[in-house]
């Protein structure tokens, strides 16, 4: 399980601690790129516009030993 915090501070976005801008389209790149659905996507953007933090919490493939992916790879 991976869980990916974005936050929102005026207009700019932060994902685990690294800043955005105010890029809304590059951090939806990032988190599709990580796997995250875009239902997940979409609740995560209404969560931090409203509260101003969101943590996502999913399945990354990449890291599982069966896909063969990630740290053992």
């Amino acid at each position: 399980m991976r869980t990916i915090h974005l936050l929102q501070t005026g207009r700019d976005y932060f994902i685990d601690g690294i800043f955005w801008g105010d890029d809304e389209e590059g951090v939806v790149m990032y988190l599709k790129a990580k796997g995250v659905s875009p239902d997940e996507i979409a609740q995560a953007l209404a969560g931090v516009a409203q509260a101003g933090g969101y943590r996502i919490q999913h399945e990354d493939a990449a890291w599982t030993p069966e896909s063969g992916g990630g740290r053992g790879a």
